[in-house]
């Protein structure tokens, strides 16, 4: 914890690495790698972070080495010395653990000051780094952090609101609890010293995770599959994400007809797993592909699902219930409603393909005309199709 009009008088010597030192990030994209920084923060919570150093009070950080348990006060005094925090957080989400360029002031690893290295991640030009650094942003309670994520105090609400008053800042573990120097808590509830008068800052890093979704898998239809609607239901398979506290937020369809793009949804938050083709996209007699991808909640993308066919059955003059098939159940549909279903041109094309399955090709029209089944044809179909009316037989 540092005092907000930080004076470096730092007794340090030994040099920290270029790489350690002040470097802006670079212009390709930026990720953050949660779980490392999680297991970085577990590792070190009560010990000397990477450089070696520790801050013991406000102006002075002295060499213990990497890894040595933190250092406590003469005996009789209380444990846990050190005005560490904003050192310990700037290696947790660093170049040390999560990946993320922290700047460096004063010859320590990061940012000393706990207002300031706050500051910088949400890009407050208060905190004298202008935006460059800006990683998160502000929320308003805890319910919205994940894991790897930073809370800053006031503890006396001096700053009036203000990030300026900062005086302590933690690295979030995620289900309520954080982890911190100094004093060392690790797995700790993140009000465990609140008062009334405490102001908290909840900063969500909106960074990209360098770990992204696993590719989905397409499920239904099967590979290579026959389909006799136009609006088919596709599945995907379940979520996976190795990033740890991720959750799926949305989903992209593509499907193609040959190369052309039938049909793309963007950025779809409501079909996750599973997509009911719209009408109007495809047409009897062809062949799609389809693909999906997955959006986890730290704005990584998974690559695309390996694409599958499926091809729609050409309309059977007939087909009326659309199963593929010109059977009994077809003429029922007919017979029930013949001025709908092409009347007598409706009639002879269903007589002409009775018995064809599969991907006919017969295309109902008003110049269909075919002989009508003999009789006794006809009466075997409609007695199958269980349309005949039964009469009763007078008693004796």
């Amino acid at each position: 914890m540092m005092p907000r009009r930080f004076s470096a008088k730092v007794a340090l010597w030994a040099a920290v690495g270029a790489a350690c030192c002040g470097l802006v990030p670079s212009a390709s994209a930026i990720v953050y790698d949660r779980n490392a920084a999680v297991a970085y923060a577990n590792q070190y919570w009560n010990k000397v972070v990477s450089d070696g150093y520790f801050w013991i009070n406000g102006s002075t950080a002295n060499y213990y080495g990497a890894g040595q348990p933190v250092p406590v006060n003469a005996p009789g005094e209380a444990s846990g010395i050190g005005d560490d925090c904003a050192h310990f957080v700037s290696s947790v989400i660093g170049a040390p653990g999560g990946g993320l360029t922290i700047p460096s002031r004063a010859g320590t690893y990061g940012e000393p000051g706990a207002a300031r290295l706050d500051e910088l991640l949400v890009g407050n030009s208060a905190g004298g780094y202008g935006t460059t650094y800006k990683y998160g942003q502000l929320v308003t309670s805890v319910s919205q952090l994940t894991p790897g994520d930073v809370i800053g105090y006031d503890w006396t609400g001096s700053g009036g609101g203000s990030m300026s008053g900062i005086d302590h800042t933690v690295f979030y573990l995620g289900n309520n609890n954080i982890a911190a120097h100094s004093t060392s808590h690790d797995s700790v509830p993140w009000n465990w010293a609140n008062s009334g008068s405490t102001i908290t800052f909840f900063i969500h890093m909106t960074v990209a995770n360098s770990i992204v979704p696993t590719a989905p898998s397409n499920v239904s239809p099967a590979a290579n599959a026959f389909v006799s609607s136009l609006t088919p239901k596709l599945t995907a398979s379940a979520f996976s994400d190795g990033a740890i506290g991720s959750t799926q937020v949305a989903a992209q369809w593509q499907i193609f007809n040959g190369s052309t793009l039938v049909y793309d949804t963007g950025t779809d938050t409501t079909n996750l797993l599973e997509l009911t083709v719209p009408a109007g996209k495809m047409t009897f007699g062809n062949t799609y592909t389809w693909k999906v991808r997955y959006e986890d909640n730290y704005s990584g993308w998974s690559s695309y699902s390996a694409p599958t066919s499926l091809s729609t059955i050409a309309a059977l003059a007939g087909d009326y219930n659309h199963d593929g098939a010109v059977d009994a159940a077809d003429y029922a549909i007919w017979r029930a409603d013949p001025a709908s279903n092409g009347a007598a041109d409706g009639y002879n094309a269903w007589g002409a393909n009775f018995g064809t399955t599969g991907s006919g090709t017969a295309l109902l029209s008003a110049e269909t005309s075919t002989a009508i089944p003999e009789p006794a044809t006809l009466l075997h179909i409609i007695l199958l199709a269980g349309i005949v009316p039964t009469t009763r037989r007078r008693a004796a």
